[in-house]
């Protein structure tokens, strides 16, 4: 049976691994553009996410490992984020701005719900790749919570909510959602530490074996001047 993905999940599916690709440096260029018309709480949360993307998983680590092999650790976006809020405020909305910027400095791209995340997207899309950022009106919102090939659901609510739907995504099929809640919508305690970010990437691992490529082979060669 073919199950028909919503029409956002496809867009974003399409865009995703081009935005994921220029990297954090390359998405903050263009996120950074788009500050300037987001309240003053707003642009600091959103600026601060950016910066600290920048910090935490902008460089490409090298591990160490035995000679003649290198380890590359990064990190990728995970795919299409749903970014939404079960809560009505001015600290909501600040909240929910962080987990958009979060999402997308991650390299995932975003749909944003009701009139709220309109306004949001608005502000937005201008400066980034069509398809990065959408929104859906409230009465999709059940759709892209059960979308096989939805990556994660960011989204501020109270405890009860932030259980229920996890139930909910646990009981899916196809790709596993993360949820990432946020309960504390006055203080924002979780959207504001460091370690909030590597909730919405994964990581990646790249390993080259460089004796096996050259280094048998010129030993070889020095061996049979020797003779």
């Amino acid at each position: 049976m073919t199950i028909v993905q919503p029409i956002q999940i496809q867009v974003a599916q399409k865009v995703f691994e081009s935005w994921d690709k220029i990297g954090v440096n390359g998405r903050a260029e263009k996120l950074l553009n788009t500050l300037v018309s987001f309240s003053n709480e707003e642009k600091k949360m959103a600026a601060w996410q950016i910066n600290n993307a920048q910090k935490e998983i902008a460089e490409t680590r090298v591990m160490p490992g035995p000679t003649g092999e290198r380890n590359e650790l990064s990190n990728q976006g995970r795919g299409p984020f749903l970014c939404m809020s079960f809560v009505e405020s001015g600290k909501a909305k600040v909240g929910l701005v962080g987990q958009v910027f979060t999402a997308l400095i991650a390299g995932n791209p975003v749909i944003t719900v009701g009139p709220i995340g309109q306004e949001i997207m608005d502000l937005i899309s201008p400066f980034v790749p069509e398809g990065v950022i959408q929104n859906i009106a409230e009465s999709a919102q059940d759709s892209l919570i059960e979308a096989n090939h939805l990556a994660g659901i960011a989204t501020l609510c109270d405890p009860m909510q932030a259980q229920l739907l996890s139930q909910r995504l646990a009981a899916k099929g196809g790709l596993i959602c993360q949820l990432i809640e946020e309960v504390d919508s006055e203080n924002l305690s979780v959207i504001a530490k460091p370690h909030y970010l590597l909730r919405f990437v994964t990581e990646r691992t790249v390993s080259n074996n460089t004796t096996a490529i050259g280094g048998n082979a010129t030993l070889l060669e020095l061996g049979s001047m020797n003779d």
